[in-house]
This record gives C-alpha cells, structure tokens and sequence, in this order.
C-alpha cells in the first residue's frame, strides 16, 4: 500500500517534528511526481491517517522500552511520540458503535 511510504514524514508532521511548511513542500513534491499514495489535490490524510498513527505508535513503544532499557527519561522528540498517542487515544465520534453511545 503506497500510504504506508509516506508514514514517517506524515506521523512527523502530526506529531509536530517536522514543520508544516516542510510537509508542505515535500507533499507538494510528492504529489508533482505523481506520488500514488494520496489524491492529486485535496485533503491527504483520509489515506495517511492510519499508517502515520500506526508508526507513531510503533516509534513511541520502541522509545519508551529504549529509554527504560537506559534508565533515562524520555527525551523531547521521545516525549512528543508519546503525547501524540494520548492525543490518539480519544476515539471519534464516527467510530463509536451505537450501543456503546
């Protein structure tokens, strides 16, 4: 799936460690050479959504058992995986079933 390519810089992005107008430029790249992993215009996130919260999840699991293995704290961009997930952690409305409503 070409979503799955464009993972690490779109988790980066939301997670606030690659600056928006970096993202910008590189989708805008992305998307002049054809890229198939998002439409042409529009909103790209409908296709990097669940690959760049899975990395995220990924990458902040491996930093949290790094850091634990060292003995150490987080650091700032360790720190800024795990605050995305609890960002993450909140489901949508559109995904609550009804009878959990």
């Amino acid at each position: 799936m070409p979503a799955w390519d464009l993972a690490r810089p779109a988790a980066w992005f939301a997670c606030g460690l690659l600056p928006p107008d970096e993202w910008h430029r590189f989708l805008t790249a992305y998307r002049a050479a054809d890229g198939p992993a998002v439409p042409a215009d529009g909103d790209p996130w409908p296709a990097l959504d669940v690959p760049a919260r899975a990395l995220t999840v990924q990458t902040a699991a491996r930093a949290i058992t790094k850091a634990a293995a060292e003995g150490r704290p987080l650091d700032e961009i360790e720190q800024a995986l795990v605050d995305a997930c609890d960002r993450m952690a909140s489901v949508p409305p559109e995904l609550v079933h009804e009878e959990a409503k």
